[in-house]
């Protein structure tokens, strides 16, 4: 019964998650990769496109550009609460010991979006649910 039950839950997963996405996110995230994986993504007609790069690098460059941003003596009240919950993203495990997500996210660095009817614009990193793709494949716009 409890086979079962497992089978349930990973089907109930999987209709919800694109497989071969989540294997490349994954891939990233435990850095089984040493060249860079140049995804599109469609997101409800939005399509972003760069390179994907694990949560981990996202945590840094968020944590470099924020404490970056704040002067801890001129706004002591301002970067401390930043600077404590940085540390704390940097203490979190994004997978379990058995190479499970503990967190469905996926993160695009370099990112260029582009919406029908808008001018495209690219930003240094894209964060989004591994659920709420509709589509992707391997390269850039």
């Amino acid at each position: 019964m409890s086979s079962e039950l497992d089978n349930e839950k990973i089907l109930g997963h999987y209709k919800k998650i694109i497989l071969p996405f989540e294997s490349l996110v994954r891939i990233v995230t435990i850095g089984k990769s040493d060249r860079p994986v140049l995804v599109t993504v469609n997101l409800q007609g939005t399509m972003i496109s760069g390179e994907l790069v694990s949560i981990e690098n996202f945590h840094t460059n968020m944590k470099s550009t924020m404490l970056d941003n704040v002067n801890p003596k001129d706004d002591p009240e301002g970067y401390e609460p930043i600077r404590d919950a940085m540390q704390i993203l940097e203490n979190v495990k994004i997978m379990d010991e058995n190479n499970n997500f503990n967190f469905d996210y996926f993160c695009i660095k370099d990112a260029k979006i582009l919406r029908p009817g808008f001018e495209r614009i690219t930003i240094p990193f894209w964060i989004g649910k591994l659920e709420s793709v509709d589509g992707f494949f391997i390269g850039t716009l």
